[in-house]
């Protein structure tokens, strides 16, 4: 038993993460007689973690900020309850070291990547201590004072892991908001300054082609001049398209929302799709008669186009998109059937100008996001893969959207 946080070779854990465990640990005054009251504590507290666990997720369940990122069921909830148990186990290991914060880091970020709002953790912490609290009074453990204590040390320390993810990923979102206002500065002058040349060299390629079109004497040499005319136009266009991203990402508006038809919202998205009825099939999924939201429908349109797009270049045109509501929150899922996403990437894909692509800027998921966050919504990646049998699934969570029937 040890309270060691030298980290192994392989463990993946930067010098500051290791601090973390050591500095908290410090902070409450937690050693290694604690770790050992701890080990010592596990097998007598086991027996109590069932009705813990139990008055965890009926708290859960009743609280509709923190139950709404439940979207799994029943058969979710019966996961999270044995991962709940192995968490409870855990706490009474007696090893705290750079493999235990690893771990719990791990859990943090979860939490993040789900939309659990950080105040909850709060108060989910403060349920666990007062189970644990209680299961002590009625073990008639030896020694309850020290028991109490060794309780509120690890628990503070655990709260302090699962906050430093939410810290993590808030100085993640700042230096990311820092990077797209400065690009979108950059490119707001420098899409406006290419604008005009490329309306100049497509309008020239629209009187060529028509010059040779007329001309019989340039019959001859049409099919080559027109072959590179085709590319200089297939290029423009390209280049225009970059532009236009760059300008949609510059900008920095808020959701103009208005009474929209969800159902027909994605007919409307699919078919401005090429070959929609090939390529992408949608299955909507509508809870009753509340197919009617309050959203912004050129930004949300967007943000389908980007990412039913997206699935079918890594699945070659098979992408399935669905719509869900949940009370007033209002889920758009987009699955693929490609290789997914690699885990070193999930946490890079939505950086502006980040790519794997040959072609393209990297604009698009910038652009999603953007689109989310400005209806207080976000968006959950799940990267499959070959070892999961399915591609990449993102789901687009917009809260307080839905409008209930009549409205």
């Amino acid at each position: 038993m040890s309270l060691d946080v030298v980290c192994r070779d392989g463990n993946g854990l930067a010098v500051a993460d290791r601090s973390i465990l050591e500095e908290v640990a410090g902070y409450v005054d937690f050693d290694v007689d604690d770790a050992n009251r701890l080990k010592a504590l596990g097998p007598i507290l086991c027996a109590y973690f069932e009705p813990i666990v139990d008055d965890f997720y009926a708290t859960i369940l009743k609280t509709e900020g923190a139950a709404a990122v439940l979207k799994g069921g029943e058969a979710q909830v019966h996961r999270l309850r044995s991962s709940l148990f192995a968490w409870l186990n855990e706490l009474f290991v007696g090893q705290y070291d750079a493999h235990y914060l690893e771990r719990r880091c791990r859990i943090g970020r979860v939490h993040v990547a789900i939309g659990l709002e950080s105040r909850y953790m709060f108060a989910a912490m403060n349920r666990i201590r007062q189970g644990l609290h209680t299961a002590i009074e009625r073990s008639g453990a030896s020694q309850a004072g020290h028991a109490h204590r060794c309780i509120d040390k690890i628990c503070d320390i655990e709260l302090a892991i699962m906050l430093e993810s939410y810290r993590e990923h808030y100085v993640s979102q700042i230096r990311a908001a820092e990077r797209l206002t400065t690009l979108g500065q950059i490119a707001g002058s420098i899409a406006h300054d290419l604008r005009n040349p490329l309306a100049v060299i497509d309008t020239s390629v629209h009187v060529l082609r028509r010059t040779l079109d007329a001309d019989e004497e340039m019959d001859r040499l049409h099919v080559k001049w027109d072959r590179h005319l085709t590319r200089i136009r297939e290029q423009t266009s390209v280049a225009a398209d970059i532009v236009h991203g760059l300008l949609e990402l510059a900008k920095d508006e808020s959701s103009r929302r208005e009474h929209i038809e969800i159902e027909a919202l994605l007919a409307q998205v699919v078919s401005g799709i090429p070959d929609p009825k090939e390529q992408a099939r949608v299955r909507l999924h509508l809870c009753g008669k509340r197919s009617h939201a309050s959203l912004d429908r050129t930004q949300i349109r967007q943000l389908l186009v980007n990412l039913i797009t997206n699935g079918l270049q890594a699945s070659k045109g098979r992408v399935d998109v669905s719509v869900e509501t949940d009370r007033a929150m209002l889920i758009f899922e987009v699955c693929d059937e490609g290789e997914g996403i690699p885990k070193e990437l999930l946490s890079r894909i939505f950086e502006p100008l980040f790519t794997t692509k040959h072609r393209g800027l990297g604009l698009g998921l910038a652009l999603c996001l953007r689109i989310a966050e400005a209806h207080q919504g976000w968006i959950h990646v799940d990267g499959g893969g070959a070892s999961e049998g399915r591609g990449a699934t993102f789901r687009v969570y917009l809260p307080d959207a839905v409008l209930q029937p009549g409205l």
